[in-house]
């Protein structure tokens, strides 16, 4: 039915897309990363290359959405021969409604007789009473352990909200009313995370602090860069937030919180401790999932310099980004139709998208033989853009994106010469976009003889007002009735989570 829609080459390109999509959630998850990084010899774990005694002393604790595919590998590297085994006990934190949702993929969950205990919390990734309760649990645990026992910290994406322990006398209703206001404004990740930290009993390293047993944080990250200091807002690190960072937040997006909330704020002080009996290993990031991206897309453009990672810290108002990759796919089309040159390809284009200057060298380089032989490029990006939400709607960061892409595409590809297809995905690791049930969304544009066809053209024809649907943070429904919702990536939940992918296929044709 596709193929006859759009036409078999563009039906290919979409499913070399989305393949690329998925190869990059493969990529990243957590049992196939846990296997990578903890071996086992006689009653020796190695974990990172660092050794473990084995006792029958190991406990694991963890927070997120992408933890409970750590559990299974550990557990199997801990029994014996005899069915015993070494690991004694432990809590997960899990989002609510995650073991149903694996409930056909036993890989993903920890064995049937798992002495780990499996809490659910954090309906929508917001910090809610089972959470709370599950982080008490796990603190309890944390700290009766001692210095002979191992504590496997697992930590992930989602992680803040699985594990809310508000600092005194703060309650739990004012920390999410912070945290929502927050979101609401268009914090990015960092600034919530710093917050979290401030009002928070357990992050910013309080968790490892309340602890005697050696801990090895395994973590999987969803941050810009992965700082472990923010992933999760940093239980087990070191919190080198200066003093007062937490406050100029708050002021930044003007929101307002209780005297007790601002007096425990302020009364927090910089921390200087180390944790010698701790040791973070970051396991997998944004950039692990891009590079399997890289290489399946690799397909398309024959030439792995055709297939080229831009960023991996994207970030900025999901609308505007939309954008500013319209304008880059013009720029770059014109160049390789020859009604342009690479001076087209403005610093300030670059900055906006995050790309680092060295970048766009190679992009001009690239374009040379573009231009030249009329080859596939495809641009791959990696990131978390923010919405500040001004509507009514349903949607999230990715599907905003791809909507704002495609309305700001068809204004500049209206009088191009650019023979050929443009493609343009995003799409969250998590399977999760905003509060719905796709990851994200996909687009197109196309030149015809004569003309061109497009997403846009076609949501006109079904009477759908893009802009509308965009001006009212819509996008959701605005995909959901496009093609009966035929652009709308949804892989449900992929129990991994290491921020958002963007793939910008430009597919040159002759003729």
């Amino acid at each position: 039915m596709a193929a006859k829609l759009f036409g078999t080459s563009l039906c290919e390109n979409f499913a070399r897309i989305r393949t690329a999509f998925s190869e990059g959630i493969i990529s990243v998850q957590p049992q196939e990363l846990i296997k990578k990084f903890v071996k086992r010899e006689n009653e020796i774990l190695i974990i990172n290359n660092k050794k473990h005694e084995l006792h029958h002393n190991v406990y694991i604790v963890g927070f997120g959405k992408a933890v409970m595919g750590m559990v299974r590998p550990l557990e199997d590297l801990l029994k014996d021969s005899d069915s015993s085994s070494h690991l004694k006990g432990g809590i997960l934190s899990v989002p609510f409604g995650i073991q149903n949702t694996f409930s056909n993929r036993s890989h993903l969950l920890p064995a049937s007789d798992s002495v780990i205990e499996i809490l659910e919390g954090a309906k929508n990734n917001i910090p809610d009473g089972n959470a709370f309760k599950s982080a008490e649990k796990i603190c309890s645990l944390v700290q009766n352990l001692s210095e002979e026992d191992l504590l496997i910290v697992l930590i992930s994406g989602g992680g803040s909200a699985l594990l809310p322990y508000p600092l005194p006398p703060t309650t739990l209703a004012e920390k999410q009313d912070v945290v929502k206001s927050l979101s609401r404004a268009g914090a990015d990740i960092i600034e919530l995370n710093t917050v979290r930290k401030a009002l928070s009993a357990v992050k910013g390293g309080k968790l490892a602090a309340m602890t005697k047993a050696q801990t090895v944080s395994l973590i999987l990250s969803d941050v810009i860069n992965s700082p472990l200091d923010m992933i999760a807002s940093g239980p087990t690190v070191v919190n080198k937030d200066p003093v007062g960072a937490a406050l100029n937040v708050l002021k930044k997006y003007n929101v307002l919180i209780p005297d007790h909330t601002k007096a425990s704020i302020e009364n927090v002080t910089a921390c200087s401790q180390e944790f010698p009996h701790v040791t973070n290993v970051l396991i997998g990031s944004n950039e692990t999932a891009l590079t399997a991206v890289a290489s399946s897309l690799m397909e398309v453009t024959k030439d792995k310099k055709c297939s080229m990672i831009l960023s991996s810290c994207l970030q900025g108002e999901a609308s505007v980004i939309g954008e500013k990759m319209s304008e880059l796919a013009e720029a770059v089309t014109s160049v390789i139709c020859g009604s342009g040159n690479t001076d087209v390809l403005r610093e300030t284009l670059f900055t906006n998208l995050s790309i680092c200057s060295k970048e766009r060298i190679r992009v001009i380089d690239l374009l040379e033989k573009v231009s030249k032989d009329k080859s596939p490029v495809c641009f791959i990006f990696g990131g978390e853009t923010t919405v500040h939400v001004h509507g009514t709607g349903l949607g999230g960061r990715n599907q905003e994106m791809v909507l704002s892409f495609s309305i700001h595409m068809e204004k500049a590809m209206k009088e191009s010469r650019f023979t050929g297809e443009i493609l343009f995905l995003s799409g969250g690791t998590d399977g999760i976009d905003g509060p719905t049930d796709a990851a994200g969304a996909f687009t197109y544009w196309v030149s015809t003889s004569p003309g061109f066809r497009s997403q846009l053209q076609e949501a006109k024809q079904q009477d759908l007002n893009p802009n509308k649907y965009l001006q009212n943070n819509d996008s959701y429904t605005y995909f959901n009735l496009l093609n009966n919702g035929y652009y709308l990536l949804k892989p449900g939940h992929t129990g991994t989570n290491v921020m958002d992918l963007q793939i910008l296929l430009i597919y040159p044709r002759s003729g």
